[in-house]
């Protein structure tokens, strides 16, 4: 069966995200997580698009993507060609690192692009990798609410390249650095919108490498799983 032709327009705004082959890591180390910023702003000095929210987790990766007059498959085909061919070189690899396509969700309105933007930023909190978004290294999210350090880190000033923040503040009024973190930070009102989004991106709570482990581990104990299960959105 032919795939499905992804919906595109100059313009168009998507929740990009792609994980790793058999939920194995894609970021090995800091260079890694390095080395897929510097593929994206190689890509972006010759194609333009812009980038409101990134998270790289350990096994994927989300991203809020702009597009301007390219189709978004060509700018994630680059980006994801070029970091493979980097990935597979440095670990002496070859074939697929990344699950099948992307998966792409297209914005139609500014309601879900900010709800995107909050459910990326989550996305290590989810996780129970970090309890506050801003203590996340591979995330965008400080770039937002002024939580800068007076001297970046290389990977630091690559996401500060790369991040565009101008559509998100504009959905706020009066101070949005401060209104956006309250946002953010809010739980009972976004449920709905959460549960919306992960179903869009076919998530679910066996992403993270440690649960896929501890159901492993169980199986071969005869054992179930014990423990809250993780979500990670």
């Amino acid at each position: 069966m032919a795939r499905q032709n992804r919906i595109w327009y100059p313009g168009a705004t998507y929740h990009v995200m792609s994980r790793g082959n058999w939920r194995k890591s894609i970021f090995r180390d800091q260079a890694d997580y390095i080395r897929f910023l510097e593929c994206i702003d190689i890509i972006k000095q010759k194609i333009p698009f812009k980038i409101h929210a990134i998270c790289l987790m350990t096994n994927h990766f989300h991203m809020l993507i702009e597009t301007q007059d390219i189709h978004i498959g060509i700018i994630m085909g680059r980006i994801l060609s070029l970091y493979v061919e980097e990935y597979n070189h440095r670990y002496s690899l070859s074939g697929h690192l990344f699950y099948g396509r992307y998966k792409s969700k297209l914005i139609e309105d500014e309601i879900y692009f900010l709800e995107c933007s909050r459910y990326i930023h989550l996305n290590p909190v989810k996780a129970k990798m970090v309890r506050e978004a801003g203590k996340y290294p591979h995330s965008s999210y400080c770039y937002y609410v002024n939580k800068k350090k007076l001297k970046l880190s290389y990977e630091e000033q690559l996401i500060e390249k790369l991040i565009t923040q101008d559509r998100v503040f504009s959905l706020f009024r009066n101070n949005p650095p401060e209104e956006y973190s309250m946002f953010v930070a809010e739980k009972d009102s976004h449920s709905n919108a959460e549960t919306l989004i992960r179903k869009d991106m076919g998530e679910d709570e066996m992403w993270l490498p440690w649960e896929k482990m501890k159901t492993e581990q169980a199986k071969k104990s005869g054992d179930s799983p014990q423990g809250d299960l993780i979500l990670c959105p």
